[in-house]
């Protein structure tokens, strides 16, 4: 096939768009005694039509790394958002593939896979439309919810003082808190229900392994069967390209080994709370807390700007829970691959799984920016906000 050549990522996000309603517009799969709940595209549509995406999908990496590098801290966020939800999307569609292999009829504009396959490739369609259709410079905070409550201008630099300490505070432990509960349950069903070497093996997965697992299952089936085989490994491995770039190359062995070995901690003490501790160890929120009365006490800025800078701090709490969402979608929908009866796959999933940890752990590090060592760069976080807005702060 022909892949197109697009010069912009906007110009390959509108093909991509098109490419998932011609999806959601396919031919209906017939109904059938294999048939459960509402039926999904046929699978003959069903291939053809993800294989014409996962063309156009596999340049949009590249094209969205300027967004990824931008100075502009909402484009920055925005294009995270359109990967992650891309990412969901794609790995519905694999998933739905990869069914073709469980069973059904012989001939592809028969065959009907088991699952409610109509109901969750419309939802993730869905969520993925409803995010793409804001432009990546919009950011997150187009999603967040809108703050009614008016902020009065405190009377004086104490009182403002005091309102973004308790802003930095406590949007700081909302962030932290979001990550050890989302990722405390991701990690506990990485430990608890998924088979231990799968998890080892795709902690370290790389893009070749992904042909190489599928490659294996392609073995004695039919032509059709093959096919959608092959489109779903072209499929998986640009959801595995869109999440590794989220990481960025300088981060992505690094932040993969860590999750890696948190899990083998949690495993070991037989404790999900080591998730917790380890999170809030990472980020350091102790020290940020007792060194942030010191930043506040050596400006001389005026109220409203740090009442500004309050505002600031607080909108990066409800962006960073947009965020999430996006996550939570992602980890939704690789629950139901995990129920794919094949165990070429389980390795896989477990990767995009670990994966998908690694950012949820790094990126609440960025929005908090205490620690900015090495990090994923998504925006500027708390503490960055504070000294950059204060400038006597730290």
């Amino acid at each position: 096939m022909q892949t197109k050549t697009y010069r912009t990522y906007e110009e390959a996000a509108q093909d991509y768009l098109a490419r998932f309603s011609l999806l959601h517009a396919a031919p209906k799969a017939p109904g059938g005694p294999v048939t459960r709940g509402v039926g999904g595209p046929a699978a003959d549509a069903l291939v053809e039509q993800a294989d014409a995406l996962a063309d156009v999908s596999a340049g949009m990496v590249g094209l969205a790394q300027g967004y990824l590098d931008s100075p502009d801290p909402a484009a920055r966020e925005g294009i995270s958002a359109h990967l992650l939800a891309q990412a969901a999307a794609e790995l519905q569609v694999a998933t739905e593939l990869l069914q073709i292999t469980e069973g059904g009829e012989a001939t592809p504009k028969g065959l009907v896979m088991r699952g409610v396959r109509g109901p969750a490739l419309a939802d993730a369609i869905g969520a993925l439309e409803r995010t793409m259709a804001l432009p990546v410079t919009a950011g997150l905070a187009s999603l967040a919810p809108t703050r009614r409550a008016v902020r009065a201008v405190a009377a004086t630099p104490e009182e403002a003082k005091a309102n973004l300490q308790s802003a930095a505070t406590t949007t700081a432990g909302a962030i932290a808190q979001r990550v050890c509960e989302f990722g405390g349950d991701v990690a506990m069903n990485l430990v608890l229900n998924t088979q231990w070497g799968a998890v080892i093996e795709g902690a370290g997965l790389l893009g070749k392994d992904i042909q190489a697992k599928l490659d294996a299952i392609q073995e004695g089936v039919g032509a059709f069967v093959a096919k959608a085989v092959a489109v779903a490994a072209k499929t998986l491995l640009n959801v595995y390209d869109k999440l590794m770039a989220l990481l960025g190359k300088d981060l992505q062995d690094k932040a993969r080994k860590q999750v890696q070995e948190w899990l083998a901690k949690i495993k070991q003490d037989g404790k999900i709370e080591v998730f917790g501790t380890l999170v809030n160890k990472l980020y350091g929120l102790d020290g940020f807390k007792k060194e942030l009365p010191g930043w506040l006490a050596a400006t001389a800025v005026g109220p409203e700007i740090i009442g500004k800078t309050a505002d600031d701090v607080a909108a990066l709490g409800a962006r960073f829970a947009v965020l999430v969402e996006r996550m939570t979608t992602l980890e939704n929908v690789i629950g139901m691959a995990k129920l794919l009866k094949l165990p070429q796959v389980l390795a896989i999933v477990a990767g995009l799984q670990v994966i998908l940890l690694a950012v949820l752990v790094q990126s609440g590090n960025d929005y908090i920016g205490y620690r900015k060592t090495q990090l994923l760069n998504l925006t500027k976080g708390v503490a960055e906000v504070i000294r950059e807005s204060l400038p006597a702060a730290a």
